[in-house]
Formats: structure tokens, C-alpha cells, sequence
């Protein structure tokens, strides 16, 4: 059998799993009472529209603002733990949301340790929101920028200095034209992110500030008015659909390689560098510090009560147990289908199966849990559909970290491996698998944080016996009082520790979305 057939034919256990558990639901959620297109004419909704799109705009355009400069400095100067801190960028990816929401209301809340001694209340603002979409979606642009100024040739830059050019017009004319398509691929993604992110607006939102992904969730579980749901997930699908088509036009140029032997920074360069480097540490890492914090300090001072508190609950253990095991056999699921697809769009070069991945990622996990419960009411509160729903989000994290390493594959290595009577599968097994290992891990690994963190699908999904940490949580959240503030913190802190742990076991150096 030949590449292109054999690649489809390995592809097609993912291509039917996206068919029942993505097409079929998102299908029937649109059919359902025949889409009220007659809700775009309603001006709140036009108006929450305006808003999700405005506030997704205004995320990606500070994400690029403070990511692109940050990694032009990093691709032409040396830092000390520049390796360590593009590693440490994909901590904020695979952390819970409500772990990042707690960590921000500690820092700037209506008594932050940040707010409270200016005297400022930022719970009427969008600025936590808007700061809530800067901490998941930052190290996205710097990581996509950075490959993007990576692939520029520090020869090019160097002739335009030998020409006359100082150093920011070099950059300007020579490096930001190439690496554009990086650019502009990290500005859509975090357009895209922001605008369908469900659990920072529903907790840091409000009612004032509710995106489309919160009115959606609102109208489906609380007012259940499924037409009008419907015009907004349309609306939501249209937007995604081209948005996701130029990303995987833009991205197609893969990840840049890190030049060595890079000189220093120095005069204003370095300033720059350290200023840019001490930002991106306090907008993402800063909520991570805040939330650990709280959960040992309270108003008074040191405590262990909140830690007491939160791991003497009875259902604590439950909470724990449900997270772990859910988490597990979403693994397994994502992991093989993750990687059938990767080796069938590498085996069938097929830019189809390439977009196709990427669709899980692009999709709301409420818009996909309510189709669930449309398509599939028989089986709606069950936990099959459970695992389905965090086994579709997980399983593209595998196919976009697996697949680059495939295609950087040297094809001499495979040709050498059948010249000396290895046969196809021999071949792949013992030079192939070898080399794309650490990438299968690091994919494995960002599917299982991010299954551990998931709070959408689950908060649809789920049933009293089956809440995860996230939804203990969320619940918890809901109760007014420090304590409920600390054991949330406490829980919050579990929470980071299961996902980061997971993640470094897992990860093999190659954990990356692109």
C-alpha cells in the first residue's frame, strides 16, 4: 500500500471519532429548532458579540505589544535561562483556569494584595479578564513569535547592520518580514482563545462582561432556549472555521531552530530584554505565586486551617480520585488517536487531516457538550460521554506536537534503515518511534494537564458523583467568606501540583502546541 493511502487508512480511527463526537453533535446543535438567526437582531446579543470580539482583539493585540519585541530579543541576544524560561512558559498553558482565576482575585481583587493598598477595585472593570487572557495566551504568541524571528538568518540582519541599518531599522525591514507569518499565526490563536474561553469571563466577567461562551452556557443550562443557543454557536463556528483555515496557512512554515552563540545584550537592548523578561514573569507566573500564597496565608497571618479544612472534607478523596482517573483514561484515548492522526496526515501529506486536528481545539467546550446532550440524550449523563468529551480536547495536543516531529524527520534515515532490509513497520518502529518519542510525550503530557484542568464540558456534563477539582472549585467559589476563599486556594494549589506534575513525568522536551 502507498504513503497516501496507508495515511488515510491510519487516520481513519480518529477521522470517525471526530465524526460522532464533534460533527455529528455541533450538527445536530444547529438543527435543533432550525437556527434563530432573528437573535442577531436583538441588541444585547449583538452587543455580547461586540464584546467577545473586542475584548479577544484588545488580548491579542497586548500579547503581541509585549510577545513580538520580547522574542526578537531572545532570537538575537543570549539570556541567562532563556531555555529555562521558554520551558517554563508552558506552565501557564496547562494550568486550570479557576487555579488562574483564584491567583488573580488574591493579586487584584477587591482586597488583592496588589489592589488593597492602592486603594483600587477592579472588579467592575474588565481588566482581570482581560489580564486572565494575557496569562494563558502570552507564552502562546512568545513561543510562535519566537519560532518565527528563529527562522531568520542572523546573516541577513547582519548585512543590513554591515549596510548602514542600526539595529531596530534591521529589525523592522528584514527579521519582522519573515517572521510575519509567526506573528500573525500567535495573533490568531490568541484571538481565538480568547474569544472562546468560557471559565475567566464566567468568573471574572459578571454579568456585565459575559462573552458569547457564557451566555451560551446560560441559555442551554438555565433558560434552556436551545434555538437561540444554536444561532450563537452558528455564529461562533463561522468565525472559528476561517479563523482556524489561515492558522494553518500562516503556521506552515514550523518551528524556527534557536541560533547559537548570540552575543549579549547590552546599552538599551538589555534594558529591553530585562524589562520585557520581568513582565512576562509577573503577568504569568505572578497568579501562580498569589494563589500557593493564599492558601498558607490568611488575614491573620500563617495558617494551615485552609489546608486542614480543605483535605478533611469528606469529599475531598472523591474530588482527587474523580480528577486522576478521568485524566487517565482521557489519556489513553487522546495519546492513540493523537498520534494516528499525526502519522496519517504525515504518511498521506494531506493539509485536510492537518486542519482537521485542529478543529477540537478550536471549539468551545460547552458548544460540544451541549450537542452532546442533543445528539445523544439517551447517553448524555453517562460517563463514556465524559471521557469523549476530554478525549477530543486532549487528542489534538498530541496530533500538533507529534506531527512537526514527523515532518522534521531526515527521510535519508528511513531510506538507510530499508537499504540494510528493515522492513516498513521495522523502519518505523526502530527509527521513527525512537525519534518522535520525546514529542509523543510532550503531547501526552499537555493533554493530560489540560484534561485535569478542563471546567466546561464538566460543568455540563457531569453528575454530583463524578466533580473534579474544578468543579469543587467553582462550588467553593461560590461561597462567600475567607475560608471558602483559603480552601479554594488550598484545592487550587492540589490542583496545580497534579497538572504540573503530570507534566514534567510525561513530558519529554517536546511539549509544544503548534
Amino acid at each position: 500500500m502507498t504513503s497516501r493511502p496507508l495515511g488515510w487508512l491510519l487516520a481513519l480511527p480518529p477521522l470517525l471519532f471526530l465524526l460522532f463526537f464533534l460533527a455529528l453533535p455541533l450538527t445536530r446543535t444547529l438543527a435543533e429548532g432550525g437556527v434563530n438567526l432573528a437573535i442577531w437582531r436583538d441588541p444585547y446579543f449583538t452587543a455580547r458579540l461586540a464584546w467577545t470580539l473586542g475584548q479577544a482583539t484588545a488580548s491579542a493585540l497586548i500579547a503581541l505589544a509585549v510577545g513580538a519585541p520580547l522574542a526578537s530579543l531572545l532570537s538575537r541576544y543570549a539570556l541567562p535561562g532563556k531555555a529555562l524560561l521558554l520551558r517554563l512558559l508552558l506552565l501557564p498553558f496547562v494550568t486550570p483556569t479557576l487555579v488562574a482565576v483564584l491567583g488573580l482575585s488574591a493579586l487584584l481583587g477587591p482586597n488583592g494584595w496588589l489592589t488593597a493598598p492602592l486603594g483600587l477595585d477592579l472588579e467592575e472593570t474588565p481588566i482581570l479578564l482581560i489580564l486572565g487572557n494575557l496569562f494563558f495566551n502570552l507564552p502562546v504568541m512568545i513561543r510562535l513569535a519566537y519560532g518565527g524571528f528563529s527562522r531568520v538568518p542572523p546573516t541577513l540582519t547582519g548585512a543590513a547592520r554591515t549596510l548602514g541599518a542600526s539595529g531596530v531599522r534591521a529589525a523592522l525591514t528584514v527579521a519582522l518580514p519573515l517572521a510575519l507569518p509567526g506573528l500573525a499565526a500567535g495573533f490568531i490563536l490568541v484571538f481565538l482563545y480568547s474569544a472562546l474561553s468560557f471559565g475567566l469571563p464566567l468568573a471574572l466577567g459578571g454579568e456585565r462582561y459575559a462573552t458569547l461562551e457564557v451566555e451560551i452556557y446560560t441559555l442551554t443550562a438555565y433558560q434552556l432556549r436551545l434555538g437561540e443557543a444554536s444561532a450563537l454557536i452558528a455564529g461562533q463556528l463561522v468565525l472559528t472555521l476561517a479563523a482556524t483555515w489561515a492558522y494553518v496557512r500562516l503556521s506552515r512554515g514550523g518551528v524556527g531552530v534557536p541560533a547559537s552563540g548570540l552575543p549579549p545584550a547590552r546599552g538599551g537592548a538589555a534594558v529591553g530584554l530585562w524589562t520585557l523578561v520581568a513582565l512576562v514573569i509577573l503577568l504569568c507566573f505572578g497568579p501562580l505565586v498569589a494563589v500557593v500564597a493564599r492558601g498558607v496565608i490568611g488575614s491573620n497571618g500563617l495558617t494551615l486551617s485552609y489546608w486542614r479544612g480543605a483535605l478533611s472534607d469528606p469529599d475531598t478523596p472523591l474530588l482527587v480520585w474523580n480528577t486522576l482517573r478521568f485524566g487517565v483514561l482521557a489519556l489513553v484515548g487522546a495519546t492513540l488517536l493523537g498520534a494516528l492522526q499525526a502519522l496519517g496526515a504525515w504518511q498521506a501529506r494531506s493539509r485536510t487531516l492537518d486542519l482537521l486536528s485542529l478543529l477540537p481545539l478550536m471549539v468551545s467546550p460547552v458548544s460540544l457538550a451541549v450537542g452532546y446532550l442533543l445528539a445523544y440524550p439517551a447517553r448524555s449523563a453517562t460517563l463514556p460521554m465524559l471521557i469523549a468529551a476530554y478525549t477530543l480536547l486532549g487528542f489534538p495536543l498530541v496530533t500538533r506536537s507529534v506531527l512537526p516531529a514527523l515532518r522534521a524527520l531526515p527521510p535519508r534515515t528511513l531510506e538507510a534503515a530499508r537499504t540494510l532490509g528493515a522492513g516498513r513497520w521495522t523502519a518505523h518502529r526502530t527509527v521513527t518511534l525512537p525519534l518522535t518519542l520525546p514529542a509523543l510525550r510532550g503531547g501526552a503530557a499537555l493533554a493530560l494537564a489540560t484534561v485535569f484542568g478542563e471546567f466546561g464540558a464538566t460543568l455540563v456534563l457531569t453528575r454530583p458523583e463524578w466533580a473534579t477539582l474544578s468543579v469543587g472549585l467553582y462550588e467553593r467559589l461560590g461561597r462567600p467568606g475567607e475560608r471558602n476563599l483559603g480552601e479554594a486556594c488550598a484545592l487550587a494549589t492540589v490542583l496545580l501540583l497534579l497538572a504540573a506534575l503530570s507534566f514534567t513525568l510525561l513530558d519529554g522536551g517536546e511539549g509544544e502546541v503548534t
